[in-house]
């Protein structure tokens, strides 16, 4: 009968040194003779590899909060709000609220009623009828229908989707579909190119807003800081800016236009009546009162 293999054991109390068989769970030491566990021993000498984490920010208190990379959700450790994690495919029937923060893909033939849905970034190929939150960018696809409001860094409306909501924030809006905003606008760049169609009151103080060539706009109204015109536009009613430029080929008719610059290059058009320009006064900030002792 073969003996059991043996392996060599270090007591912890004396650091002395002994065989005993492979198995064994204990033992006592025997130059010091004290009792030490040799699983305990052994586990202490055996090297973990750190588990991969990653930080993840709250997206509605900011607070960061460190997770398993393999995590699929997680709950803010500051304000508790549940947020799933990874990325998500949204396909079907859907009404109940997503607070994703990885990507999330609206898919073809979904219908996406749940009062808010949030994400990294939000790709809409379906009908959505929700309010959006993206911390990078919202792209409506072709085929696409929106409903709501849309809030991103960058939101980008591409030509054959069909987008009707109330506010729209982001920092630019990259157009070549149907927008119409019923309500507010903000942005600092918008550039409407070839095969946008845009209605209602466009109203971005200090803002920049392109007109593509090919795009054919009616407005409202527009208030801006600077108006850059490829295309063609045409007002029902006034049009403020610190500056416009018409380029060739583009044309731009208003029945009233106050400016302090305006730019017409060879080959472009422009119409209207130019009234006097009064800059605009920018609105003071409100300091609260204290309330009264």
């Amino acid at each position: 009968m073969s003996k059991p293999k043996q392996i060599e054991v270090t007591c912890p109390h004396c650091q002395g040194t002994q065989t005993e068989p492979e198995g064994a769970i204990s033992t006592n030491c025997r130059a010091c003779g004290r009792y030490f566990k040799i699983g305990a021993e052994r586990e202490s000498r055996t090297v973990r590899a750190p588990k991969a984490n990653r930080e993840v920010f709250c997206v509605k208190c900011g607070a960061p909060n460190l997770v398993a990379s393999a995590a699929l959700s997680t709950q803010c450790i500051r304000c508790l709000h549940y947020l799933e994690l990874g990325d998500k495919v949204i396909r079907g029937v859907q009404t109940g609220k997503l607070y994703a923060y990885d990507d999330v893909l609206f898919a073809e033939g979904c219908n996406f009623k749940g009062i808010e849905a949030t994400g990294r970034r939000l790709e809409i190929r379906g009908k959505v009828f929700s309010k959006l939150r993206a911390t990078e960018e919202i792209i409506a696809a072709e085929g696409s229908e929106v409903a709501g409001e849309l809030r991103a860094l960058v939101v980008r409306i591409e030509r054959g989707s069909k987008v009707k909501v109330q506010v729209l924030e982001c920092a630019r809006l990259l157009v070549s579909g149907e927008v119409e905003i019923t309500g507010t606008l903000t942005a600092s760049e918008i550039a409407l190119s070839d095969g946008a169609t845009f209605t209602g009151q466009l109203n971005i103080h200090n803002a920049k807003l392109q007109v593509g060539a090919g795009v054919h706009t009616h407005f409202d109204s527009i208030t801006c800081g600077e108006l850059t015109v490829d295309g063609s536009v045409t007002l029902a009613g006034s049009l403020f800016a610190d500056r416009i430029v018409v380029n060739g080929g583009g044309t731009l008719n208003s029945p009233r236009i106050c400016a302090a610059a305006i730019e017409v290059n060879p080959g472009g058009s422009f119409q209207g009546r130019i009234e006097r320009f009064v800059p605009r006064e920018v609105p003071p900030e409100t300091v609260p009162q204290a309330e009264a002792a």
